[in-house]
C-alpha cells in the first residue's frame, strides 16, 4: 500500500480493515484507501482451485482397509467469510474432506466401499457442499478413487538369505 492506493489484479479480491475491523472487499482494479487507517488483511484468489490428495488407507466398519484418494475443485465466492471464518480455505477443504471420508468409510464395509463408491461420494459431497458454503467457499466438484490395498509382496529367495 503506497500513498493510499491498492492495486488488485484480475481474479482476486482484497479484504480491507479499518481500525482492526472489516471495512470492505475490493475487486480488481486500483482503489484509494485511507493511509494509516486502512490495511489489507488478505488477498484472496477467486478462481477455481484444485486440491488433490493421493490414496491413503482408511479403515472401514468391518475392520478392513481401503485406499481412498480424492480431488476437489472449489472456489472462494465470499472473500469476507473466507478470511474471517477460516484461516486457509485449501487446508480447511482438505481436512473436511478427509474427516468426512474417514467417518463415512467407518459406516460401511470394504466390499461396499469398493463396489459402490457412489454412496460414499454422495455422502461426502453433501457434507462438503453444506459446510463450505458457510465459509464463503463453493465446492464445485469431487472425484473419489476407492480401491483395495495391494497385497503384501512375498520376499524373493535372495531377500530371505540376507
Amino acid at each position: 500500500m503506497s500513498l493510499g492506493f491498492v492495486a488488485v489484479p484480475d481474479g482476486r479480491a482484497a479484504v480491507v480493515e479499518r481500525g482492526g475491523r472489516f471495512h470492505a472487499v475490493l475487486g480488481p482494479g486500483r482503489h484509494f484507501v485511507l493511509p494509516f487507517a486502512d490495511r489489507v488483511r488478505a488477498r484472496v484468489d477467486l478462481g477455481d482451485q484444485v486440491l488433490s490428495a493421493p490414496p491413503r488407507a482408511v479403515v472401514t466398519g468391518d475392520g478392513k482397509e481401503v485406499l481412498v484418494g480424492f480431488e476437489v475443485t472449489f472456489a472462494v465466492v465470499d472473500p469476507r467469510l473466507a478470511t474471517y471464518e477460516i484461516t486457509d480455505p485449501a487446508l480447511a477443504v482438505e481436512q473436511l474432506t478427509r474427516t468426512a471420508l474417514r467417518q463415512e468409510a467407518s459406516l460401511t464395509t470394504a466390499e461396499r466401499a469398493v463396489a459402490a463408491p457412489g454412496d460414499l461420494h454422495r455422502t461426502v459431497w453433501t457434507v462438503l457442499h453444506d459446510t463450505t458454503g458457510r465459509w464463503g467457499v463453493a465446492a464445485k466438484e469431487l472425484k473419489l478413487e476407492v480401491s483395495r490395498p495391494a497385497a503384501p509382496e512375498t520376499p524373493s529367495t535372495a531377500q530371505e538369505w540376507y
